[in-house]
């Protein structure tokens, strides 16, 4: 796979969010790398991660590999196809996203991501206090995908807010 920095790519194929929870660092960053908490959180609305499909291995050129279906239209699927290029425990997760070809097999077309965590003041639903802030950037992406995007990140981080309520 060829390699680029995020930071180096252009404002304008790059979406940037920011989300706050109600956890620690450690617990977020714990939600991406953990499978069993991963499984239960992670997709848009109406899409699951297939269970036996998910390859989860945290470590620097580790794979994170998993099969999302709609939850209704079970002939839709999703493969996704990712590895991790930088781990700094509970900090950052960096990662790089092989895009599927037509038939589902991954590409050499790469789409960056990094996770930043830190610790702050957290605003949530339900109230202020101690938490993690978190941070994502994204790309390349072209501008007509970033409403989308963003959509798929937010309706998992709320799903993800859920899940660390119960922790």
């Amino acid at each position: 796979m060829n390699d680029f920095k995020i930071d180096d790519l252009k404002p304008e194929e790059t979406i940037t969010y920011r989300h706050e929870f109600a956890a620690t660092p450690q617990q977020v960053f714990e939600a991406f790398t953990n499978p069993t908490l991963f499984i239960k959180w992670f997709g848009p609305a109406d899409w699951k991660i297939i269970p036996n499909t998910l390859t989860l291995e945290p470590v620097i050129g580790g794979r994170k590999q998993f099969v999302m279906r709609h939850k209704d239209q079970a002939k839709f699927q999703a493969p996704m196809y990712m590895r991790f290029v930088t781990l700094a425990e509970p900090h950052t997760i960096e990662y790089r996203e092989a895009l599927p070809t037509p038939s589902g097999q991954p590409s050499d077309t790469l789409i960056g991501l990094r996770l930043e965590f830190k610790a702050g003041t957290a605003v949530t639903a339900d109230g202020v206090g101690e938490g993690t802030i978190l941070k994502l950037t994204q790309g390349p992406l072209p501008a007509a995908m970033h409403e989308q995007t963003l959509a798929s990140w937010q309706g998992s981080f709320g799903k993800l807010a859920e899940l660390l309520k119960q922790a």
